[in-house]
């Protein structure tokens, strides 16, 4: 199925932004990446703070999704939700380097436009933490963790990673990726170091 006209021109602006950046990045140029007229860009959107933040907000849902779709998996034990989520994560950043590399660095310096893309985030940033604290709470993640730095690390440590091969013109997702950013994070659960590694050899 074809995109809808709005989400072939956020799909343009956001190869645009990723390309460009957010203060070189004009109209015209969002309208040529997307091939639409300018009369049709600006029907939908009126203006590039707009589109911009509506590309955010898209990418985070798309990621929100996914995260929940994980860990709502009830035939999965929670301590296997959240590796799945790594995974996940890795699979999603992998798939979509743009918005991996513009929710990177989405914070332009204009204040009030930055309080509006921590805002977008912070709904990622929220559900990752309640499904860690789940976790905590269940005792499958030590009580010494601080849930909030969890969750900023997962999203770095696999963003940057996405990034630095994207950079490079490595592969990304590939098993050893996986397996090494289990291992990482593996310090997080009671007593699963080699659980961590019994399931990275069993995939």
């Amino acid at each position: 199925m074809a995109p809808s006209k709005k989400d072939q021109i956020a799909n343009g602006a956001l190869t645009a932004f990723a390309q460009l950046g957010y203060s070189e990045t004009t109209m015209d140029a969002i309208a040529e990446m997307a091939q639409v007229a300018k009369g049709t860009l600006y029907y939908h959107f009126s203006t590039k703070e707009e589109l911009f933040l509506y590309v955010i907000e898209k990418g985070v849902k798309m990621l929100i999704y996914h995260v929940d779709h994980v860990m709502q998996n009830e035939e999965l034990s929670l301590e296997d939700r959240i590796l799945n989520v790594l995974d996940e994560h890795l699979r999603f950043f992998s798939e979509n380097q743009d918005l991996c590399f513009l929710l990177l660095s989405a914070f332009s310096g204009d204040g009030q436009r930055d309080r509006m893309v921590g805002n977008l985030l912070g709904g990622y940033f929220s559900t990752m933490e309640s499904h860690m604290l789940e976790l905590q709470q269940q005792g499958y993640i030590r009580a010494d963790i601080d849930i909030r730095t969890l969750a900023s690390s997962l999203f770095g440590m696999v963003g940057f990673t996405v990034l630095r091969k994207q950079f490079r013109k490595e592969p990304v997702n590939s098993a050893a990726d996986k397996q090494t950013l289990r291992y990482l994070l593996s310090g997080m659960f009671q007593n699963s170091l080699e659980k961590c590694k019994t399931r990275g050899e069993d995939r």
